[in-house]
């Protein structure tokens, strides 16, 4: 407990010896502070592919030969029966096959995107040097201030005791 109260004692000391006032400080330097910002830049392609074919089926050559067989043999008589019939399933075929087997290419649009770095140069305030009582000290500010320029400052100081 007695070491305690001899430390507030001294803490309370040491507050009873410092002092708080403003006063005025000369602008000696401005300088701009940069930084460096990502901002990154997309950029999108659309292309157009075709899509892989499709399977072939037979199905529709041979229904379609079939039916055109059938068919023909209806027409003529005896060996043109015959010859009739080979030529309608032959056409039919064809027809049939066609008929399943479109050729038409799907096309479908794709889109791809890539991003890349964009880093810019930025201004985020200012390294001023202010002069004071023949010292000077930097701070950064957001305001630009002049050379040569007065400003308001808050002075903190500690009176030193060991002398």
């Amino acid at each position: 407990m007695k070491k305690l109260s001899t430390a507030l004692m001294f803490l309370a000391s040491s507050f009873a010896n410092a002092a708080e006032f403003s006063d005025m400080a000369t602008v000696k330097r401005v300088t701009p502070r940069y930084i460096e910002v990502n901002r990154p830049i997309s950029s999108c392609q659309t292309s157009t592919e075709v899509a892989p074919p499709k399977e072939k089926g037979v199905a529709g050559a041979i229904i379609g030969g079939v039916a055109g067989g059938l068919l023909g043999s209806r027409v003529g008589k005896g060996n043109g029966k015959v010859a009739a019939g080979a030529v309608g399933a032959a056409v039919g075929a064809v027809i049939g096959d066609r008929m399943q087997n479109e050729d038409t290419a799907e096309t479908r649009n794709n889109e791809r995107c890539t991003q890349r770095d964009n880093y810019e140069r930025v201004q985020e305030g200012y390294i001023t040097t202010f002069s004071y009582k023949g010292h000077e000290f930097e701070e950064e500010t957001q305001t630009k201030y002049r050379v040569g320029q007065k400003v308001s400052i808050q002075v903190n100081a500690i009176i030193d005791q060991t002398n």
